[in-house]
């Protein structure tokens, strides 16, 4: 007969309820991980939801862009709010429906073609939307090579683009997140911060535009036309953007002619590359900025700023461009003519005299100025 001994059962029966009670143990506090994760997660997605949300129903942090966009006759709420979300006038489309739903929207709004910025508020959304068919009227504007900051801003005030002194708040203080913005130097004697800048060419505009939108379309072009293959060879040139933009702004104003460019460039990069004996450029379209696109708009003299300009008066180049040049003026600073000639000048008539000597210049000056008043270089 088998013997029982209660303290033998009782131990066996304690190691099996201490190994079931540490399997409930971790099976317990494993749970509660994974339950603290999940509410921690969930708790992140809805405080950054929450705070994007925030930010598009406000329009806060988002870009300055005009957006044009037509709303159809039959086109429902939710159509509407899909086509914005597609023109990235809104972020979060679910807030936006609600938002829409709580304004009415869907009774408000009115078929049309609207001219909307990514910045913009919700209320701002639905009161445009709102009012009926508000397309702008547009106006294409041409601007030459060759031409400033001020009288860019003048033809955009004088055609109801934008008003001069909000362009010129645009130039200096709007944010630009082009890549080559960030290769412009910042210099106290820098007059206008984007002059150099402004891509000459023909655009169409809205009347009433945003000014920032308006230099962004100058800015943009530039980034167009600074292809790889051309920023590749002003990196090979040993000089840098901000110097052959400088140095191009000059050709475009002395060189009225494309095919005189190259020939004017070795006249400038000679003078460079040999600052010994000529230290200072001495180019009359430096002062001609100076007293017409500086001192017109300070209230006080700034003569180290005028300095800085003259290049009778500053050595090699000026601080920054002096105009807006074109690609033609461009090329021709980043790889010029390979010539022996350091002076040139011209006529009234256009004609061009370049010189290797001070005396050959000095005899080009006496023939040309028979004619009438010369231009170039000067004779001191």
């Amino acid at each position: 007969m088998k013997e029982y001994h209660p303290s033998n059962n009782n131990e066996d029966f304690t190691k099996g309820d201490t190994v079931a009670y540490k399997k409930r143990y971790r099976n317990h506090w494993g749970r509660a991980f994974v339950l603290l994760f999940v509410i921690l997660g969930l708790s992140f997605f809805i405080a950054f939801y929450a705070l994007t949300s925030a930010r598009d129903l406000l329009g806060l942090d988002k870009p300055d862009k005009q957006i044009e966009i037509t709303v159809k006759k039959d086109m429902n709420l939710k159509q509407v709010i899909n086509l914005l979300k597609e023109k990235n006038i809104i972020e979060q489309p679910f807030t936006f429906s609600v938002y829409a739903g709580i304004k009415n929207m869907d009774e408000t709004l009115k078929p049309g073609t609207y001219i909307l910025n990514s910045n913009m508020a919700y209320d701002q959304i639905i009161m445009a939307m709102s009012a009926g068919d508000k397309v702008k009227d547009t106006v294409k504007l041409t601007f030459y090579e060759g031409m400033t900051i001020k009288e860019i801003g003048r033809k955009l005030e004088e055609n109801n683009v934008c008003g001069f002194d909000q362009f010129i708040d645009a130039i200096q203080n709007g944010q630009y997140d082009y890549d080559f913005v960030s290769r412009i130097p910042m210099d106290e004697h820098r007059f206008r911060r984007l002059e150099g800048y402004m891509f000459p060419d023909t655009y169409e505009f809205y009347v009433g535009m945003n000014p920032e939108q308006v230099v962004r379309k100058f800015l943009s072009n530039f980034q167009k036309k600074l292809t790889p293959e051309i920023d590749a060879k002003i990196k090979n040139s040993g000089k840098s953007l901000d110097q052959i933009i400088t140095l191009a702004s000059i050709i475009q104003k002395e060189a009225s002619e494309t095919e005189e460019m190259g020939k004017v460039s070795s006249v400038f990069h000679n003078r460079l590359d040999t600052p010994t004996t000529f230290p200072k450029l001495q180019s009359d379209v430096t002062i001609f900025y100076v007293e017409k696109d500086i001192k017109p708009f300070l209230n006080k003299q700034d003569q180290a700023l005028y300095d800085s300009y003259n290049t009778y008066v500053c050595e090699g180049l000026p601080v920054a461009p002096v105009a807006n040049p074109g690609i033609e003026a461009i090329m021709a600073a980043i790889e010029p003519e390979e010539t022996p000639y350091y002076f040139f000048l011209t006529d009234v008539n256009g004609k061009y005299y370049y010189a290797k000597t001070a005396e050959e210049h000095y005899q080009n000056d006496y023939t040309a100025s028979k004619l009438g008043k010369t231009h170039g270089i000067s004779m001191q």
